[in-house]
């Protein structure tokens, strides 16, 4: 859809961040249609045509149902897509940037499911553990740097720019177990978030979270 003619749009904001075709194939990068009303069930019948079950797309967070629902619809409309994936590097859940203004949440992700629980993965993290594997980093060599930034955008960026071992938290503040797997790949991960406000909270909250856990030869830099 990323790459037909309902995808312009999506197409026109994409190079307006700078993310190229090619980074957008690296990425998986799509576009959910949203704009009619009728783009609303898009999905639903996309992966109806395939046998997938409504109920399995409702348990994966892909649709929004409920009881006051009588007809489930699509969760993503008229959104930049992000697969997220797990450490193998399947896909366990999206996110998804509006590209309307008046939109209440200009990022969404998947909500928590048997496949995906936010606090315990990173994007990009299946290429970030590969990335840093290939440079052989150890306890001695910090090669490749493990850099942690604020969103999806965030990330694509710093491997264009040369960072291949960049993740980002899924839309909520630094976790432990997110700290654990950052002290499984390197030594001295290095929080690189926003210099705003809500930046600067974010990284003394980080700090805050990772000071009981310190121990030698595990830190963190900022």
């Amino acid at each position: 859809t990323l790459a037909s003619r309902n995808g312009a749009k999506a197409r026109g904001y994409l190079a307006d961040r700078g993310i190229t075709p090619a980074v957008q194939v690296q990425f998986r990068m799509g576009y959910a249609p949203g704009e009619r009303f009728d783009d609303r069930f898009a999905l639903k019948e996309h992966l109806g045509a395939q046998g997938v079950s409504v109920d399995d797309m409702v348990e994966t967070g892909l649709l929004i149902a409920g009881e006051d629902i009588p007809v489930p619809y699509d969760r993503f409309r008229d959104r930049v897509m992000f697969p997220i994936t797990d450490a193998r590097g399947r896909v366990i859940a999206f996110g998804g940037r509006a590209l309307q203004k008046d939109v209440p949440a200009k990022y969404l992700n998947s909500p928590e499911t048997p496949l995906f629980h936010k606090g315990d993965n990173l994007y990009n993290l299946a290429t970030a553990r590969q990335a840093l594997h290939a440079a052989g980093n150890s306890a001695q060599s910090n090669s490749v740097p493990l850099v942690v930034v604020e969103g999806y955008v965030d990330v694509i960026a710093m491997v264009g720019a040369g960072f291949p071992a960049s993740v980002a938290p899924l839309g909520t503040a630094l976790t432990e177990n997110q700290l654990a797997l950052l002290w499984k790949m390197a030594d001295e991960p290095i929080l690189c978030f926003d210099g705003d406000k809500a930046g600067q909270k974010a990284a003394y909250r980080a700090a805050d979270l990772a000071l009981p856990h310190l121990k030698p030869g595990k830190s963190l830099r900022f």
